[in-house]
């Protein structure tokens, strides 16, 4: 009688234990605190985004690491997995970051160096063997065509296709955005680690934050998309969004280094960096709170106010907000993004 009772005993304090002890989730706010945001939050699923031009799928504001405001468009739910576009790119600058971490590779590293000889051109341009992987985190590779045969699947080899592509300006000197430079640091991160990228992020960052549903897309090659492709629910892109505020802290511990985010965060190149030449209009794009013109990090768009944001198409946005503890998640279809971007800065951000 004794064991069995001891046995039941034990049973319930495991499963208390499992209740309270469970860190998937992030923590809620108080009621309290929650209404002070519903307004806002509200008022931008009926007023700002209501048109069919602009349906806002779901929104998630985080203030000091607690979910504040949660909701879901009818015909999406927590639980679904939503399609990133290319926020899906600052998962796989942050890969480059652990791997770096790792000693697997340095992002000052030449590109050329990653890859082997038949996946290389017969005569490399002198602008690929000067090529670093800093320089396709930056969307500073020179190349300006994509490869969309890729994406199509009429192109059996993306990473050779893409290393033979034509040059327009020298790597580091000027910004143009191409997916295929993420792809490129997808393989990169294949070569290094021996696993496919989300593999390798699974062990990394999805296991200790949490992050048990997702789908990356693959090429050919079995090599993960990098630049798109990733599936993940709004939470577990919340996550994200408040691992880049904590710079790389994680319940305690230190995943990634804080260095690493400093550099991730930083404008490292503008979009108009020797494009524009005339100074008068220098002078106001130096002045412009235009939220795609404030410079480009790791695979991140850097914002007025000093935050950054993880961006893809449609309104799939992740804005960190440093200054204010705060994380503002979107999962949207969406053809005026700066319509969406707009209303943030307008209805959420004064209350944050």
């Amino acid at each position: 009688m004794r064991t069995r009772l001891f046995f039941i005993v034990t049973l319930l304090a495991a499963a208390l234990c499992f209740a309270s002890c469970d860190n998937s989730s992030l923590p809620r706010a108080s009621q309290a605190e929650m209404e002070q945001f519903k307004a806002a939050g509200d008022k931008i699923f009926t007023d700002v985004w209501g048109d069919p031009g602009n349906v806002l799928h779901s929104l998630m504001i985080l203030k000091d690491g607690k979910v504040v405001y949660e909701h879901w468009d009818v015909g999406y739910s927590p639980e679904q997995l939503h399609v990133m576009w290319s926020v899906s790119k600052t998962f796989t600058a942050t890969a480059i970051g652990f791997a770096e971490q790792e000693g697997l590779l340095k992002t000052s590293d030449r590109v050329i160096d990653y890859f082997d000889k038949d996946e290389l051109p017969a005569e490399p341009h002198e602008w690929l063997e000067k090529m670093t992987l800093h320089d396709l985190l930056i969307m500073s590779s020179g190349w300006t065509d994509y490869i969309y045969d890729a994406m199509k699947g009429k192109v059996e080899n993306w990473v050779k296709t893409q290393l033979a592509s034509e040059f327009h300006f020298e790597p580091g000197t000027q910004y143009h955005y191409n997916s295929m430079n993420t792809y490129i640091l997808s393989a990169i991160v294949t070569k290094v680690t021996g696993k496919k990228m989300a593999d390798y992020l699974n062990e990394k960052l999805f296991e200790p934050l949490g992050i048990e549903d997702y789908y990356w897309c693959e090429s050919p090659q079995g090599i993960n998309t990098g630049g798109w492709g990733l599936y993940i629910t709004t939470e577990s892109f919340a996550k994200m969004g408040q691992f880049i505020l904590q710079k790389g802290e994680w319940n305690g511990k230190q995943l990634l280094c804080a260095e690493w985010f400093d550099k991730a965060t930083y404008p490292h190149i503008m979009q108009y960096q020797n494009k524009v030449t005339d100074p008068v209009r220098l002078e106001e794009l130096k002045r412009s709170r235009n939220q795609w013109e404030q410079g480009y990090a790791y695979q991140m768009w850097n914002c007025t106010d000093g935050a950054v944001r993880m961006h893809g198409a449609n309104g799939q946005l992740g804005i960190i907000f440093p200054d204010k503890n705060a994380v503002v998640i979107t999962t949207a279809y969406s053809t005026d993004t700066k319509k969406m971007l707009d209303s943030i800065w307008e209805n959420i951000y004064p209350l944050l």
